[in-house]
């Protein structure tokens, strides 16, 4: 794939030309890509990728409704750079798990009201985050919601409810619920960064 900067004839081309190249405009960009090939020889597609094709399906189905909100839409354009759309950036929220950047259980003795702290990133935002807490053994001590403390979905901070004298001991089961609606599970342990 090439792309065409300053070129007063490729300025604005889309379209084919011939049977060998096809010119699509991304942004303020021409690109230039060979035309796509259906080979009747072809392999059919194993498992794997029927899979990946069907999760493609449903990024696209996904992002196409999304951008039919126009809060949804403003919100995703706002994400985008200069050669991306909502919709790319839909899709890509779509495909894209949620991970936790920063973990901080230092603030947890195994008291009631102690703090837990933790950042996180996704594309767009973080809507939901439930921590679990669990013994050495895997019996459930209490589950809770963290609250969202800057109201972008980045910053986010869970106060204990129980006391847990065993705190060292401590399992995390976090559950992190992305734009999408997806919901992503990690497993850490006390003093985990």
């Amino acid at each position: 794939m090439a792309k065409s900067r300053d070129n007063i004839v490729m300025q604005g081309a889309s379209g084919t030309v011939g049977k060998m190249l096809v010119f699509r405009q991304r942004g303020d960009q021409t690109v230039i890509a060979r035309r796509p090939k259906k080979s009747a020889n072809a392999k059919p597609p194993t498992t794997k990728q029927l899979e990946v094709q069907s999760r493609f399906m449903d990024a696209s189905l996904y992002a196409r409704t999304a951008i039919q909100d126009p809060d949804m839409k403003a919100a995703y354009q706002a994400k985008a750079n200069i050669n991306q759309t909502a919709y790319n950036v839909a899709f890509k929220d779509f495909f894209t798990a949620p991970v936790i950047r920063r973990w901080d259980d230092s603030g947890y003795k195994g008291n009631a009201v102690d703090q837990i702290t933790l950042m996180v990133k996704d594309v767009m935002a973080v809507v939901k985050i439930e921590v679990r807490i669990l013994d050495q053994n895997d019996a459930v001590i209490e589950t809770g919601l963290a609250q969202d403390m800057d109201g972008i979905g980045v910053s986010w901070m869970y106060q204990i409810q129980q006391d847990n004298p065993d705190f060292l001991q401590a399992k995390y089961l976090v559950t992190l619920t992305d734009t999408p609606g997806h919901q992503y599970a990690y497993e850490l342990k006390y003093g985990d960064k």
